[in-house]
């Protein structure tokens, strides 16, 4: 039994950093280069898919967020300012970007569609 405690202990200590707030990536400053969607404005179950683009440093990243139209509580006002200057954390798959209420927004990082009419960068990044 006293093996088992000690176990759980160590098993509980491994777990705390992942689920009180561990952060991924690196925090950066982005500026908002450019945003697209593609809606499902008529669909009870329909997914909606919304890209963004932005500049950090001298890379432009792109982010996309594929979420069902009845579960989008609001559109990210945040990123749809061209412009905007905000904190993201970056790895190699997902970009963070900081909600003004509740959980940070993820974004998976996409280099598929040429979906952005307003920025040329963005458009030569895609691959």
């Amino acid at each position: 039994m006293k093996g088992f405690a000690v176990l759980f202990c160590v098993a509980a200590g491994l777990l705390v950093p992942v689920s009180f707030g561990a952060t991924e990536g690196q925090t950066m400053q982005a500026t908002v280069l450019d945003h697209n969607e593609y809606p499902c404005d008529n669909c009870l179950f329909g997914i909606g898919d919304y890209y963004f683009c932005f500049a950090v440093n001298d890379k432009v990243l792109i982010g996309h967020e594929k979420i069902r139209t009845q579960m989008r509580k609001h559109v990210p006002e945040a990123l749809m300012e061209r412009g905007r200057t905000l904190p993201v954390r970056v790895d190699d798959k997902y970009i963070w970007v900081p909600q003004a209420k509740g959980k940070d927004l993820r974004l998976t990082q996409d280099y598929t569609k040429k979906i952005f009419l307003q920025s040329d960068r963005c458009q030569a990044a895609v691959k």
